[in-house]
């Protein structure tokens, strides 16, 4: 995979976070596309090795199991074995197992995750006296909670984390600071702050959905925009559904044709699911994670997903459509703006949003109506009128609508 490069291609500052002493805990900072699952692996490779080849002695821990697959079909450049890499609610779901439980507790038809953390956290605290890792390492450390981050390292003779606040899109997140303070330590021992590649019409507009202004200009000025045709962003307003599906299927066609790589990102499970329906009635493969099978990440066919688990996966397009009120509820809301920063920051090309008239969430509103032409083309469909204002234009003449066939 493009994205696994040898360690001898990583930059100065990657190659020294990969080889980091283990002394103590250590804690990496970084924005999209800083290199952070990339100094992971390689630092996992060298601590396998370090290990003696026990696969039981060293484990790297991902948020998601899209993650996780994205990462393992790429591990053949490495010699760490698959099972080296999982996710945190596996590894606690099999402690459940192991300590309290073969029956997991349920929420519906679901595992009650968050039950099932609990009950892990009780068990590690009374039960493991001594450490099951040598070393763990953790990618998306901001999305866990603090607890989490006590429990790694009772587990573990040395944890090295990597987050990055801007990402954070669940409410019991930790923060940078906390999650220092719970490793012990004063401050990061490494910043990966300069390997950001992709359009810098990109990194502009991912930018705009950092709230703290610090952060945004952070963000800005450590990116280091690759010297690629400079693609604007697109947010395009149809009049209604239909015409958001024959603009969406329109575009993906287009840039398939460009050979680009591509995701299409939702808010909920529910719309991947009936979009991953309505591109295979229009003639186009899909990749969808279900229960049976992963998301297939050695084809090239677009990749469905929800933003959550877009996580730490880079594309040459993302497609973002259904950017509209319904689309975000309870939590999702307050979390929106970073919702969009990560799906916006997984794209190294081109970026593509939508949504309908009337119904477009209040971030998209107000950055229509900013001076942000440098950045990100407007477009209104015939009959959307009035909200992006004078800077928007006319969209082109859309392509005869698919028959989706979404439920």
């Amino acid at each position: 995979m493009a994205w696994l490069v040898p360690f001898s291609h990583l930059t100065p500052a990657q190659q020294d976070a990969v080889q980091m002493d283990t002394r103590n805990h250590k804690a990496i900072i970084g924005g999209p596309g800083a290199g952070k699952t990339l100094v992971l692996l390689h630092r996992l490779n060298l601590l396998y090795h370090r290990a003696g080849e026990k696969a039981d002695a060293v484990h790297l821990f991902v948020y998601t199991n899209t993650l996780k697959e994205f990462i393992r079909a790429g591990n053949d450049m490495l010699d760490v074995p698959n099972e080296c890499i999982g996710t945190f609610d596996k590894w606690c779901t099999d402690v459940y197992r192991a300590h309290i439980s073969q029956t997991l507790p349920h929420v519906g038809q679901r595992p009650d995750f968050p039950a099932i953390r609990i009950g892990a956290y009780q068990a590690i605290a009374s039960l493991m006296k001594t450490p099951v890792f040598e070393y763990v390492l953790v990618d998306e450390a901001q999305d866990l909670d603090a607890e989490a981050i006590n429990a790694l390292k009772k587990i573990a003779r040395h944890v090295t984390v990597c987050m990055d606040g801007n990402q954070q899109l669940y409410e019991t997140g930790v923060s940078e600071i906390d999650a220092l303070a719970g490793l012990g330590l004063a401050r990061h021992n490494a910043a990966l702050l300069s390997a950001f590649r992709c359009n810098p019409m990109v990194t502009q507009l991912a930018a705009q959905f950092i709230a703290d202004a610090r952060r945004r200009e952070e963000f800005q000025q450590q990116a280091a925009n690759a010297n690629m045709d400079r693609a604007t962003p697109l947010l395009y307003l149809a009049v209604d559904f239909e015409d958001e599906k024959a603009r969406l299927i329109e575009m993906v066609r287009l840039r398939l044709s460009y050979g680009d790589s591509i995701a299409v990102l939702f808010p909920t499970q529910r719309q991947v699911h009936g979009f991953a329906n309505g591109f295979v009635e229009a003639g186009i493969a899909v990749s969808v994670r279900t229960y049976e099978e992963p998301i297939d990440f050695s084809t090239p066919v677009p990749k469905l997903m929800t933003y959550h688990q877009g996580k730490g996966l880079t594309f040459d397009s993302v497609f973002l459509p259904r950017l509209v009120q319904g689309s975000f509820q309870g939590a999702m809301q307050a979390r929106m703006q970073n919702l969009l920063f990560v799906g916006v920051s997984r794209a190294i090309k081109w970026v593509f949003m939508s949504g309908t008239n009337g119904r477009l969430i209040s971030p998209l509103i107000e950055l229509a109506q900013r001076d942000n032409h440098a950045f990100l083309e407007t477009q209104l469909a015939d009959g959307a009128e009035g909200m992006f204002g004078a800077g928007a234009r006319n969209a082109p003449a859309a392509a005869a609508p698919d028959d989706f066939g979404l439920d």
